[in-house]
């Protein structure tokens, strides 16, 4: 015979839900970090990449000019006569040609910066002596 008077346990308590959704909670506070920072690395991962790409039309300048193109202010790489990169080879998923800048005073020394235009948390730029630095200074940038 139904016990038509007796409550029957099916379901979820209100303690039972809310403790899934606090867990829920901890997993996406863990997660969003770690997955910003991987966001970053990716973005840096480009950056080098362009960079490296830049650097190889430097070396190849050089060997045959004897001295790296004279800048005296940050200008675009796309468009100058010492390399042979064409529109739109170092546009990415985050940055375009226009965020790569090269710079030398004296043809001895040169600087290669990726700007940083709220892609990056830091302008990250390459030197002659293969130091890469990430930097919050905006230097002089000529378009």
């Amino acid at each position: 015979m139904a016990n038509s008077g007796s409550k029957e346990g099916n379901g979820f308590s209100l303690v039972e839900l809310m403790i899934v959704i606090v867990i829920i909670g901890v997993l996406a506070g863990a997660a969003v970090p770690i997955y910003q920072h991987n966001m970053e690395v990716a973005k840096r991962a480009e950056a080098v990449a362009g960079i490296g790409t830049i650097r190889k039309q430097l070396r190849m300048h050089y060997g045959s000019a004897a001295s790296y193109p004279i800048s005296d202010k940050y200008r675009k790489v796309i468009g100058q006569d010492w390399n042979d990169i064409k529109s739109g080879e170092l546009t990415g998923k985050y940055f375009k040609d226009n965020n790569y800048r090269y710079r030398s005073y004296d043809g001895i020394e040169y600087r290669i910066k990726c700007n940083k235009n709220k892609v990056l948390s830091k302008s990250l730029w390459l030197d002659q002596s293969g130091t890469w630095n990430f930097d919050d200074l905006e230097l002089d940038v000529e378009d």
